[in-house]
């Protein structure tokens, strides 16, 4: 039997950590469509590389996964993916006390909500500690095009797997950390302690929910 696991969390503000995420998805409304992939890398406040976690994920059907000449991933590669809720306990255990990051984050979370709503599980509200690239670029870069291409390209990155989860979430990384280069007050220990005081999921194996709620 697998011992419970409790997902530790930060206790202290003072040091916030990140989990950058980046999801393709089958379109736009996250009501209506389907994540089938997820990445996320997670990192402290100097930008070192602490865990990094990436998957295709299986959904029922056999209709077209849309913008497949964006993502490039076709249903005969989600035949041996996971499905969302047999990973769902991975996700909760890179995200728990770690300030979400992602360009255009609000496009993730809205996809991950409906997917932990599928598993019948409840999102916790990650937006009050949550922290968008593409905001900051609009704050720091110079006037143009604001897609994670152009603000990458802005700043010297270049992006070799542009359009897959890990790519796009190893990307968001150093544009994370060019960004806060310059110095804007993005509020960090602000969102840390927010980060600090949700509550996740708890599961016995990764996989199953053991309790809704882990007590603080």
């Amino acid at each position: 039997m697998i011992a419970t696991q409790r997902i530790q969390h930060q206790t202290a503000a003072s040091s916030p950590h990140f989990a950058v995420i980046d999801v393709e998805t089958t379109g736009l409304d996250p009501t209506a469509t389907r994540m089938i992939e997820i990445a996320i890398v997670e990192v402290d406040r100097f930008g070192r590389r602490i865990d990094e976690f990436s998957t295709l994920l299986d959904i029922p059907g056999d209709e077209p996964l849309g913008a497949e000449f964006i993502h490039r991933i076709s249903r005969q590669m989600l035949d041996t993916a996971p499905r969302f809720d047999e990973v769902i306990g991975s996700i909760c255990a890179h995200l728990a006390g770690r300030i979400v990051v992602g360009h255009v984050v609000e496009f993730d979370i809205g996809h991950l909500g409906e997917e932990f709503a599928r598993a019948g599980l409840e999102l916790p509200r990650l937006r009050e500690s949550a922290l968008c690239t593409r905001d900051l670029a609009y704050l720091l870069l110079p006037p143009g095009p604001k897609t994670l291409g152009a603000c990458c390209e802005a700043v010297g990155i270049e992006n070799e797997a542009a359009h897959t989860a890990l790519g796009d979430a190893r990307a968001t990384t150093e544009l994370l950390f060019a960004l806060l280069a310059h110095g804007h007050d993005a509020r960090l220990e602000a969102l840390a302690e927010a980060a600090t005081a949700l509550t996740w999921p708890v599961f016995d194996d990764l996989m199953r929910p053991l309790e809704h709620l882990l007590p603080r």
